[in-house]
């Protein structure tokens, strides 16, 4: 497969640091409020990313953080006279029930920040030790003139070194915070520089640090994160020992835009997950997503999604009767994704397979993409599944028997585990 690297800013041969093997880490929301259209881009695309190499037979670690400590979940919490937990836990189980319900479930582990102070503790400290951070009465910050490779991500060099927070202490205005001394409410712990709270790049260098090591293969996320965010994660990860690069493919989804603006909470342009399931289901919007490769700026519209709706309509209305093995269209569809996760192409190749009739690939190729591209039974099999074993779990075993018995005959495939 080759993946384009916003790094190297090429297309290159995916070779991870172990044969067989794939280490991804995406960063996560910060869990203060609804996940928008915008976010459901990026986590679709490393969902079918992930879906798709472990189809060829990688193994893959697919690890995001949850950012539950931060200025606007310490704001949100105190507008709504609730503790930063309670605001945090509320929005981290509404963002998960959203990635349930566009069917995203390759992530194999989701690592809170909260939860790994330890470990970001311990990589401010050696930081401090190399010499490359410093302690003032405000808190710790990352010195940027010790790092030489700092602008290569973005492409600006030193010309991006901006800080978007005036601190005086600071030795120089450029620098970022590492650890925020002060008191915080409860998302406050004890550090060897005093009470306070982690800043936000360091949260995800220290989780990465520790289920990956100071080099892994792919790092993912949003456009708008390569400055100053991911810039400042190379800076901390390669200061402590010098490897570099920290990843070999750092992977940025382009910008979903409304009305030409980047769709954004700040903005106020924003169309939540849970609002935009209510008029499409999860198969259009993965569908809609996935008709723009995922580097280029994706424009949300009700007529794209109508018509994305309706591209789909025509896939199951044309892949009713199964012919057999479509070669050709297998391959044309193996050939799009291992080009740079190249999903129109993908897409073109599901219209191809429809057309010839080969149901085997197409309901194969809808797993990797999170898409059913047949048309359904009366009732969805998992719901039907559901049911069998709730009533095999009251010992209602005949009325269990007996929708066992239609499923089969309608040549659908059970196989019971023993109660």
């Amino acid at each position: 497969m080759e993946l384009y690297s916003t790094l190297s800013r090429t297309v290159e041969p995916l070779e991870t640091l172990h044969p067989g093997r794939v280490a991804l880490f995406v960063c996560g929301p910060t869990v203060y409020d609804y996940s928008h259209l915008g976010h459901a881009r990026t986590y679709v695309v490393f969902d079918v990313l992930a879906k798709y190499l472990r189809w060829t037979g990688k193994e893959v670690f697919y690890l995001q953080n949850i950012t539950d400590v931060d200025d606007k979940i310490i704001n949100r919490a105190k507008e709504d006279g609730i503790s930063q937990s309670t605001l945090a836990r509320r929005f981290e189980a509404e963002y998960l029930r959203d990635m349930k319900s566009l069917g995203i479930d390759a992530v194999s582990y989701y690592a809170r920040a909260t939860t790994h102070i330890p470990e970001i503790i311990g990589q401010v400290r050696r930081l401090i030790e190399k010499e490359v951070a410093y302690v003032t009465e405000s808190g710790v910050y990352f010195n940027l003139d010790t790092f030489e490779h700092n602008g290569e991500l973005s492409g600006q060099e030193r010309a991006l070194r901006v800080s978007r927070v005036t601190d005086a202490t600071k030795h120089n205005p450029l620098d970022f915070a590492l650890w925020k001394l002060g008191e915080y409410g409860e998302y406050t712990w004890d550090s060897p520089w005093g009470r306070g709270r982690p800043g936000w790049h360091i949260e995800d260098t220290a989780i990465s640090e520790k289920y990956f090591g100071q080099q892994y293969d792919i790092h993912g996320g949003g456009l708008d994160l390569i400055f100053p965010h991911h810039e400042a994660e190379i800076a901390q990860m390669e200061s402590l020992e010098g490897k570099h690069p920290m990843v070999r493919y750092w992977v940025h989804t382009g910008f979903l835009t409304v009305k030409g603006e980047k769709m954004s909470k700040s903005l106020g342009n924003f169309i939540t997950i849970r609002d935009a399931l209510k008029a499409w289901n999860k198969d259009v919007l993965r569908y809609f997503i996935l008709l723009s490769h995922y580097r280029s700026p994706l424009q949300a519209t009700d007529d794209g999604l109508a018509n994305a709706a309706k591209g789909l309509d025509h896939i199951r209305a044309i892949a009713t009767q199964d012919k057999g093995a479509d070669a050709e269209g297998r391959k044309a569809f193996v050939k799009a994704m291992e080009s740079d996760l190249n999903t129109p192409m993908a897409l073109a190749a599901i219209q191809k397979l429809a057309g010839s009739g080969d149901l085997e690939a197409l309901r194969g190729y809808g797993e990797i993409l999170g898409i059913n591209f047949l048309k359904e039974t009366s009732a969805p099999l998992s719901v039907l599944h559901e049911i069998r074993a709730e009533l095999r779990a009251q010992k209602q075993f005949a009325v269990a028997d007996l929708i066992r018995e239609r499923m089969v005959a309608a040549g659908i495939t059970i196989a019971d585990k023993p109660l």
